[in-house]
């Protein structure tokens, strides 16, 4: 089944927390099957929990990352998604305004693919959705 929607980092990381939005857990819920993560996200998720504390918390967000690694597909960086990329980067430079460095790759993988970036983070992605053919959703917004 084709994905539809490329979860950003910080929708995965409602799944893990001691009071998650209700609203974005029943999303993931009914859309599961039509979901993805970006390899930029999988690195992200990786990098976070690597440099945490040991203890219970970093014990339990290293458990769920070992399960979405078995339930969630991960959407490559590839050289199209590169080119999408670095083709916003150019845009944007010229009109003066610098693209966070992995949200531009994590929204080049969501264009390149097809996908819907789902995020809570809109307003940084908002110059790029202006640049390109991004397309957004908010989950904790959504109605």
């Amino acid at each position: 089944m084709k994905k539809t929607y490329l979860l950003d980092t910080n929708i995965v990381s409602e799944f893990v927390k001691a009071r998650p939005n209700e609203q974005v857990l029943a999303l993931y819920s009914a859309r599961k099957n039509l979901c993805a993560i970006a390899s930029v996200t999988w690195q992200e998720m990786i990098h976070g929990v690597n440099q945490m504390p040991e203890d219970k918390r970093r014990n339990r967000i290293h458990s769920f990352i070992e399960v979405l690694e078995d339930n969630v597909e991960i959407i490559p960086y590839d050289k199209f998604s590169a080119q999408i990329c670095g083709e916003m980067q150019a845009i944007a430079g010229k009109d003066g305004i610098s693209l966070p460095y992995y949200d531009s790759q994590i929204a080049a993988t969501a264009i390149s693919n097809g996908m819907v970036l789902v995020t809570h983070n809109t307003a940084d992605f908002e110059p790029m959705k202006e640049k390109s053919f991004l397309r957004m959703e908010d989950w904790f917004l959504a109605e």
